[in-house]
């Protein structure tokens, strides 16, 4: 499943080795992170280039994943609509030869094969974002609270922050010389 021998891809010299599966992800990710509550299907379309001994896999991926709000905890409709593009090195080319590649997968001599499952399932967690909302948290700046807490937000942290660190001798001065500016006119 989306696990290929080294030497099956070979094959394809002249042309792109091509696949398209739907694939039920689903206690894969919730066993992975315990953001993901649920998941549709996931579509998979890509292709595989044979090139001089790398695989270049470019991997198109779609699936809607049910995550928590990071606000309230309820759950939220993520779509995920990702493009994944890996190099794998089949020949050990030489590093000189690899500068054009920001990632590089060697793939292991004992076991030849290029793994693009577990790549999907690393890239659709990776795309859930740090902050997630349910549709009216982030129309409305309401946050939540209750008996003697609330959450606020960074600015309004900075601002009570700021008003808090006033030296009170400080403030006993600033009425001080508004009794000479009225003085002056």
């Amino acid at each position: 499943m989306l696990n290929w021998d080294v030497q099956d891809v070979r094959r394809y010299k002249d042309k792109p080795f091509e696949f398209k599966e739907t694939l039920d992800l689903t206690a894969e990710l919730k066993e992975r992170s315990e953001d993901v509550l649920d998941a549709t299907p996931v579509e998979v379309n890509g292709q595989l280039f044979n090139d001089h001994g790398l695989v270049i896999s470019d991997v198109k991926v779609k699936t809607n994943l049910k995550v928590p709000s990071t606000r309230s905890l309820l759950p939220v409709e993520l779509p995920v609509d990702i493009r994944i593009n890996e190099v794998y090195n089949i020949d050990e080319v030489a590093a000189e030869d690899l500068e054009d590649y920001d990632v590089v997968i060697p793939v292991d001599d004992d076991n030849p094969t290029i793994n693009v499952y577990e790549s999907i399932i690393d890239n659709i967690l990776l795309s859930i974002p740090s902050k997630v909302l349910t549709k009216k948290e982030a129309e409305s700046d309401v946050m939540p609270s209750g008996k003697n807490w609330a959450v606020i937000s960074e600015a309004e942290f900075k601002k009570q922050h700021e008003e808090e660190h006033v030296n009170p001798e400080f403030a006993k001065l600033k009425g001080l010389f508004k009794d000479d500016d009225d003085d002056k006119e």
